[in-house]
């Protein structure tokens, strides 16, 4: 009887620790950055703790997103990461399933912002970025301010903005349509249009690419630029004489976002990594290495490593938020104002 009950209280832990018909998986669609400190900070703290291998397809924001409706019959991915946009456009495409919140955790310690950014509690914010702006302090003398010191003449020539295609675009521009006098109901955009044809001829390049901003800088073509805070780390590493600055209108405020693909196979290996993700001692973790600016509230880091991030509450309470579904509808139509008002084409 003694031998009996062992080997069922053997099986029992065998199948818990995920050794006796192998380990569990959850399928996670994401980008390919950091993967050795995603490792470190997520897969093998997840698999020790619940005996769950996460299990990576990687690639951009676009390109996953295909995959997701060549697959929408027979999803192969339980659980995707999506920059705010793609997660809303993902949405509309009916890619997405809604996440049952009770079922997470540390959901109640997130930024209300986080929470519910595309609707329907179809996707959660898990990191956020902000946009602000970044110059040169040896070369720009009078300080920058504002977002409307691009304007300014003694920068024609040097200044870089982001392309309407990135990730940053659409927003940029909202918020250039707001700060010029434009109506928030306003969806056409034109007051923005207007103004930045107006400086199209000061701007060294619309860049596309962290990295080719980055490069500029570098070679000193760009004086002043709206920069993703993801970026400032590197920018710093440049040892050039930057600035970060808060402009008085306020910074836009991005979010990466995490979602369950509808008809996800590993339902709940799903909901156990959004709620390990979200946690304290992931975020934290993920904090520290310069991974991701943390959502979850209760993490506190060191002030050298929260100069690097988009953290601290005078930080967050800047942030100037967007919905992306508005974006989703008229992302096209802004593109092809750009291309015809901006670019010229």
């Amino acid at each position: 009887m003694r031998k009996f009950i062992l080997i069922i209280s053997m099986a029992v832990f065998l199948v818990a620790s995920g050794l006796y018909f192998g380990v569990s998986k959850v399928y996670v669609s994401t980008w390919g950055f950091n993967l050795d400190l995603l490792d470190k900070n997520i897969s093998k703290p997840f698999l020790e703790k619940y005996g769950i291998e996460i299990v990576r397809e990687l690639g951009n924001n676009s390109t996953r997103l295909t995959k997701l409706e060549m697959q929408k019959n027979d999803p192969k991915i339980d659980v995707v990461h999506f920059v705010d946009y793609y997660a809303a456009l993902a949405k509309k495409k009916g890619l997405l399933q809604p996440i049952d919140v009770s079922k997470l955790k540390n959901y109640k310690d997130i930024y209300d912002f986080a929470k519910d950014p595309i609707g329907g509690h179809y996707g959660i914010g898990y990191t956020v970025f902000s946009f602000g702006i970044v110059y040169r302090t040896d070369k720009i003398r009078e300080p920058i301010t504002s977002w409307k010191d691009f304007w300014r003449e003694d920068l024609a020539g040097r200044i870089s903005l982001p392309d309407i295609t990135i990730t940053q675009g659409p927003a940029f521009m909202m918020l250039m349509n707001k700060i010029w006098g434009g109506s928030e109901d306003d969806t056409s955009l034109d007051v923005a249009f207007k103004k930045l044809a107006e400086i199209k001829d000061n701007v060294v390049t619309f860049y596309k690419r962290s990295s080719e901003l980055i490069n500029l800088f570098k070679m000193g073509e760009v004086w002043m630029a709206p920069v993703a805070r993801f970026a400032w780390g590197r920018l710093l590493a440049t040892g050039l004489p930057l600035k970060w600055v808060v402009p008085k209108e306020g910074m836009i405020g991005f979010l990466n976002t995490v979602s369950i693909v509808k008809g996800a196979k590993n339902l709940e290996n799903a909901y156990r990594y959004i709620d390990f993700i979200l946690s304290e001692e992931v975020q934290y973790a993920e904090a520290m290495d310069l991974v991701d600016s943390p959502i979850n509230k209760n993490v506190k880091v060191p002030k050298e490593i929260a100069e690097k991030l988009t953290y601290g509450e005078d930080h967050i309470k800047t942030l100037i938020f967007f919905d992306p579904n508005v974006i989703v509808e008229h992302r096209d139509e802004w593109i092809e104002k750009w291309n015809k008002m901006i670019i010229g084409k």
